[in-house]
């Protein structure tokens, strides 16, 4: 079954005005919403892709209703990132059956982005562990599935907000998770320089937010 898309306002003591919305969407797409076109690439995707395409954007386009007034589809570049409206920064993620999207004006912040995962068990804490985690996150993390669901998160998130800004590959090996709390509050580290405004050693906030199975989290690289 399907839902329309929702507000999502997980933390009340944001520094910026945002808007997320997030829906629960079927397995087989449905009709694309008015304004919402499906690019040849995603046309011929397999049903389940094209399913997740049209929910994110779907998100999308309401959270973009609910900052601005219009609705609106961000197009997609050719690396696959979203394209969203001049004077926007915006993220898209799901996850299962989850799609959610979160958008803001580029006067407020410069880059953000949202991750939502469902929480690993041990098995995939452990796999995902070997691939996403640097080796001192390993010794320190293990393979708990909280915190590796928590990291790989947060550095999609952190990919995501930081896209715009460098336009460069990045890996998981660039960033470690170094800290949480309980109020929902994380940092990563740079293992690595991206550029000069992003030294190796430069600390990173992290929002996150548990809805049942799902972990949410969200990165903002302020104006």
């Amino acid at each position: 079954m399907e839902s329309w898309p929702k507000l999502l306002h997980p933390w009340q003591d944001e520094p910026i005005d945002y808007r997320c919305a997030a829906m629960r969407f079927s397995r087989e797409p449905g009709q694309a919403a008015p304004g919402i076109v499906l690019p040849d690439r995603i046309a011929r995707a397999a049903p389940r892709r094209r399913a997740e395409w049209l929910a994110g954007r779907r998100c999308a386009s309401e959270a973009l209703r609910l900052l601005t007034g219009q609705g609106a589809c961000p197009g997609m570049a050719s690396d696959r990132s979203p394209l969203w409206p001049d004077g926007i920064v915006g993220s898209i993620s799901h996850s299962g059956d989850v799609a959610i999207a979160i958008a803001a004006r580029a006067g407020a912040c410069r880059g953000i982005g949202v991750d939502i995962e469902r929480l690993m068990d041990g098995q995939g804490a452990s796999e995902v562990a070997s691939e996403a985690l640097t080796p001192r996150e390993r010794r320190r993390l293990g393979n708990d599935p909280f915190s590796v669901t928590l990291a790989f998160s947060a550095k999609e998130s952190l990919f995501k907000a930081l896209h715009p800004l460098l336009r460069r590959p990045m890996s998981f090996q660039l960033s470690e998770l170094v800290a949480w709390n309980g109020q929902g509050t994380a940092r990563l580290r740079l293992v690595e320089g991206l550029s000069s405004e992003f030294p190796a050693g430069r600390e990173i906030e992290v929002r996150f937010a548990r809805f049942g199975d799902l972990l949410l989290t969200r990165v903002l690289i302020p104006a």
